[in-house]
């Protein structure tokens, strides 16, 4: 429940907090806590939606396409650290930041032709409010090119909406204080972001069981995370490990397959190929 202080839903009184700076500091918390409940609630609608974003994103990266996070703001920041976290090195992710102008429509459009968005891209909107003109222009660009589109927003009926053909959009409740800027909302946003991040990484192969076996050795913390993957992996010593990642350039997936299967790094990597880079598939096909 809650009550207007004007049109605009970020400003919407909280009725059952209205005494929390009455309350001890330990009461002030639980009254949060319980509260912040209602965000992963208000995204279990949304499932079905989020596991067709999922899916199409694989579809799209599989077929050579790319999908492309857009934002303005702290959604906008959102959707860079999305794209630099989902894999290293180079990969069809793209995140992109409306930057200091996020109320130009043209530049919206203008930015996704500069990347040479096309058909065969997916987009992917961030926008609490749905009403950002830049998120808008970049939308209405993918949407003309017939393009799938989904948006992660806080309002089903606003114009950016209407060019999603998935939405998702969970009624996170007024916040505690009223004033702040969406911040359920926003918690909302990075929670199904991340949802869809890890299910596309499992989607494309980057991960084996629980664990991520994409990892770029580039420095001695992420060396010494890919000896512990294959170490857990393949049930091996940290020497069997470091020696199969030193055999195959340090390529995580290829020193995983061999340690599992006994093949040397050339065997692996070709079988790794001939599964599109899914361990478990290249498993099942080992002699």
């Amino acid at each position: 429940m809650s009550v207007k202080l004007n049109g605009l839903n970020r400003e919407r009184r909280h009725a059952e907090t209205a005494d929390i700076d009455r309350l001890s500091t330990l009461d002030m918390l639980n009254l949060i806590h319980q509260d912040d409940k209602c965000i992963t609630d208000s995204i279990t609608p949304f499932l079905p939606v989020i596991a067709r974003v999922v899916d199409n994103a694989a579809a799209t990266l599989s077929h050579g396409g790319r999908l492309v996070i857009v934002g303005a703001g702290a959604s906008g920041r959102a959707a860079v650290q999305a794209a630099l976290e989902f894999a290293p090195g180079k990969h069809p992710v793209v995140g992109m930041d409306a930057g200091e102008d996020p109320g130009s429509y043209d530049r919206g459009v203008a930015e996704l032709q500069a990347i040479h968005f096309c058909e065969h891209d997916m987009m992917l909107a961030l926008t609490v409010s749905g009403k950002t003109p830049w998120v808008w222009g970049a939308m209405r660009h993918a949407w003309s090119l017939s393009s799938p589109v989904a948006i992660i927003t806080g309002d089903e009926q606003s114009e950016a909406a209407q060019l999603a053909s998935m939405v998702i959009a969970p009624q996170t409740g007024p916040d505690v204080v009223a004033g702040f800027t969406n911040a359920k909302a926003a918690i909302a946003q990075q929670l199904i972001l991340k949802m869809i991040a890890t299910g596309l990484a499992v989607r494309t192969g980057r991960v084996y069981s629980n664990m991520r076996v994409d990892l770029e050795a580039k420095t001695t913390r992420w060396a010494e995370r890919q000896i512990a993957i294959v170490m857990e992996a393949g049930g091996c010593s940290r020497s069997v490990a470091k020696s199969a990642l030193e055999s195959c350039n340090h390529h995580c997936k290829t020193a995983v397959l061999m340690v599992m299967t006994g093949l040397n790094a050339w065997e692996a990597r070709d079988l790794l190929e001939q599964n599109n880079g899914f361990i478990r598939l290249a498993l099942q096909e080992a002699p």
